[in-house]
């Protein structure tokens, strides 16, 4: 029988290589023959005949069948989710997570009767504990394919998504449910949320999504029409009270005051909220903060919706250092192995000039440096005589083929890289920099330039990244930022940049945030999620 079980399985794992169609296989994992009954985790056993079977029964796809016969081949076929006092703590982590994540995004692909039954069983404590073998492992099979099946569905990205098409070049991350099954049998699903195979945004959008699905439900949000303009402290109408009330569903205004008065309470509560909404934070209830309380609950939920999707997308955090910049945002946080040690605003690439995204290595940081005026703005944004580039401190090094003059700006206080910049060499031609304008900063929507990312605080960055460096002190950074000679300094070890585009996350408090489309790359990607329920 286990010779016949090995040819079927031989035979499976053939024709998975063989298909043309199919995605990329995932290795079979080595039988582990260390595992015996006399020194397993789990004490319970089966047989590759009996999985094979079950496989074939369930009629899964190649790929599903080998995540399962590969998860107890290397095993050695001892039980997952049982031992020999009856159900594992695992599985009850595990269908609390299921159905917590069911209860959040409603996702009827992963409803299936057998499985569905035997969770109620078990989550009721009416599955019988003694069961017999032959029972325990068929309950033991279901519990591991269907974890599979929401893997799979939770975290793994769509695969009918092109991200090409997206414009988003950033890889998606690679996923080992085997791995991450092996993982929280391990550690008897304690702690489950912490061992997902998804970035932390992933989790906190999910618990998001639960919230304004919750709302849509149980609140009627009809637009708030103001008597005036705009509501300031000490005002008072009943326009008032129906702000309040929809700042407590939201979660800003913790006081269960629905009164017509605009309390200091209030403007504390607007502040946060216009905060959260990317707004200019001044406490008062005028046009904008208007217009993003009265979005349309069903619009924010498909709005976190895309953006799970993203973050399904994304490595987990790493080691060592890294730098994110997220494009709606304006802003660009640096980390050292998860812990945030910089952050800045920063100014993006206008509508007509998007900054792409993508990831790269940073390599060198360059102080004093040289701006290479690229050949579309010396075409469409520059003059062309001696004193206009005498009194802007550029140089004429070349010509195009076509004539046109081949310009660079010197360096110094107004050259239009700043005192220092950023290279992480790219396809695009795109790094971070200093500026002179810094007062663009300032502005609450920040996408000015024409695809480059301008940082509000470049010494502070230049110091991070050149920490550790004993050679580069801050007084020979600052004196080389100031100088006139470009000095280029290589990293002693490439830093990850990250250049992402969310428009939704929560933040290490748990407060959820929006910001504005900036690109249209929201719409892109709803187009795709949202077309069957059109």
């Amino acid at each position: 029988m286990k010779w016949l079980a090995l040819c079927a399985l031989m035979a499976l794992l053939h024709m998975a290589c063989q298909s043309s169609n199919a995605k990329k296989m995932p290795d079979m994992k080595p039988v582990d023959t260390s595992i015996t009954a006399q020194n397993a985790f789990m004490d319970v056993f089966t047989d590759s005949a009996t999985v094979l079977a079950f496989v074939q029964r369930q009629k899964l796809t190649e790929q599903d069948s080998i995540y399962i016969i590969s998860f107890y081949k290397q095993r050695n076929y001892q039980l997952a989710w049982y031992d020999s006092s009856g159900v594992a703590e695992q599985a009850y982590n595990f269908i609390n997570l299921y159905r917590s994540y069911q209860s959040s995004t409603q996702d009827s692909s992963l409803l299936q009767p057998d499985f569905d039954a035997l969770a109620n069983q078990l989550y009721n404590d009416s599955l019988p504990q003694l069961l017999s073998q032959s029972e325990k492992v068929q309950a033991d099979l279901l519990l591991t394919r269907h974890f599979f099946r929401y893997a799979e569905r939770a975290y793994a990205a769509d695969a009918q998504i092109n991200l090409r098409e997206l414009d988003w070049f950033i890889p998606k991350r690679k996923t080992d449910p085997v791995a991450f099954l092996d993982t929280v049998v391990a550690s008897g699903g304690k702690d489950i949320t912490t061992l997902l195979p998804v970035h932390p945004l992933f989790e906190g959008l999910r618990k998001a999504l639960l919230q304004y699905t919750a709302l849509a439900k149980a609140h009627a949000w009809a637009p708030i029409a103001f008597a005036k303009k705009k509501y300031q402290l000490g005002d008072s109408a009943v326009d008032i009270s129906s702000i309040k009330q929809r700042l407590i569903w939201l979660g800003d205004l913790a006081a269960a005051d629905t009164g017509h008065v605009f309390t200091p309470a209030l403007q504390k509560a607007i502040l946060q909220f216009q905060q959260r909404m990317g707004l200019a934070a001044d406490g008062v209830a005028g046009k904008g903060f208007l217009e993003a309380i009265n979005l349309p609950l069903e619009e924010r939920i498909k709005q976190i919706r895309i953006n799970m999707e993203r973050a399904r997308w994304i490595p987990k955090p790493g080691n060592g250092k890294y730098v994110v910049v997220n494009i709606p945002e304006f802003m660009l946080r640096a980390f050292d192995s998860g812990q945030l040690q910089l952050q800045m605003n920063v100014v993006v690439g206008k509508p007509a000039n998007n900054t792409v995204i993508f990831n790269g290595n940073m390599q060198y940081v360059v102080l004093a440096p040289y701006w290479n005026v690229p050949y579309s703005i010396v075409k469409n944004e520059m003059g062309r005589t001696a004193a206009y580039f005498s009194k802007r401190n550029m140089e004429v090094v070349g010509k195009y083929s076509d004539g046109l003059p081949m310009v660079r700006q010197k360096p110094g206080p107004n050259n239009s890289l700043g005192r220092v910049k950023f290279l992480f060499p790219n396809s695009y031609s795109i790094y971070l920099h200093d500026t002179p304008s810094k007062s663009l900063f300032e502005q609450n929507k920040r996408a000015f330039s024409h695809g480059c990312i301008r940082v509000a605080k470049p010494r502070d960055l230049a110091l991070w990244a050149l920490a550790g460096n004993k050679e580069w002190t801050a007084e020979k950074i600052d004196s080389g930022m100031s100088g006139s000679k470009e000095i280029t300094i290589t990293l002693q070890q490439k830093i990850p940049v990250f250049i992402g585009y969310f428009t939704c996350w929560t933040d290490a408090n748990g407060l959820l945030h929006f910001r504005n489309d900036i690109y249209g790359h929201d719409k892109k990607l709803g187009d795709h999620l949202f077309a069957a329920a059109k």
